[in-house]
């Protein structure tokens, strides 16, 4: 069991190149991560935190060494971290647990609070119609595929990430597709609230807000592109806001 508050943040995509947009979104981050000492409790990373990450055995990018440093500290305050790997930053191979004693999860993380059964999921290839995508996700994901990125320079890897990145379109492609996304989320959520689970949340869809059915719960953790979304638990419930209300 976490201890309350349990904060939930997702999709923050924090990018290798600070520029002043990125130092500003850094500095709501920091402003939430000042809350979470003063009340203590958990920390859960959703997932996709870092816009790239791929663990270098002897290289971490430069640009995230404030982000690193800042989560550190929040661990040495005796902050709980959870971290839900994402698409974006699945490559972690035991550094972020060497560095900031965060729980890595490869996968769905599971906990309770009294009587609820919790699941934090980042989300990708749930949609039916990501078949293409489930398969590439287990080719990049294999031990070759590992094996063979690692074999090139990081500059070329952070590089080559960062074009993928500006390729995106910023990750507004959910915005046309948000109501069928959720509709097909919706029918995600029942299936596991048939399974047990209270409550489901899910990042990946850069979507917000929490919906209530039947005494169950769907709650998409928005982004930190657009929204800078902050979910919380505590003994009152669930809550969910802009980084400013928290």
């Amino acid at each position: 069991m976490y201890n309350l508050p349990v904060y939930v943040v997702s999709d923050n995509h924090f990018k290798m190149d600070v520029d002043q947009y990125e130092l500003e979104r850094r500095q709501k981050l920091y402003h939430v991560f000042d809350v979470i000492k003063s009340t203590g409790g958990t920390l859960i990373i959703g997932g996709d935190f870092f816009d790239f990450w791929f663990n270098y055995r002897h290289v971490v990018p430069a640009g995230y060494s404030d982000l690193l440093e800042n989560l550190e500290e929040l661990h040495h305050s005796g902050i709980h971290i959870s971290f839900v790997l994402g698409n974006h930053d699945f490559w972690d191979f035991g550094y972020f647990n060497k560095k900031f004693g965060a729980e890595v999860i490869d996968g769905i993380l599971e906990f309770s609070h009294d009587v609820q059964k919790i699941q934090v999921n980042h989300g990708d290839g749930l949609l039916r119609k990501d078949r293409s995508y489930r398969l590439m996700k287990k080719v990049i994901r294999s031990k070759i595929a590992i094996s063979l990125f690692r074999q090139f320079h990081p500059d070329w890897g952070c590089g080559l990430a960062n074009k993928v990145s500006k390729a995106s379109g910023h990750y507004h492609h959910h915005d046309n597709k948000s109501e069928a996304i959720r509709s097909e989320m919706t029918e995600y959520a029942r299936s596991q609230w048939q399974l047990g689970y209270s409550t489901v949340l899910l990042g990946h869809y850069h979507q917000k807000g929490i919906v209530e059915e039947n005494g169950h719960s769907l709650i998409f953790l928005g982004d930190w592109l657009r929204h800078f979304t902050v979910t919380r638990l505590t003994e009152d419930g669930w809550w969910q806001g802009a980084w400013n209300e928290v």
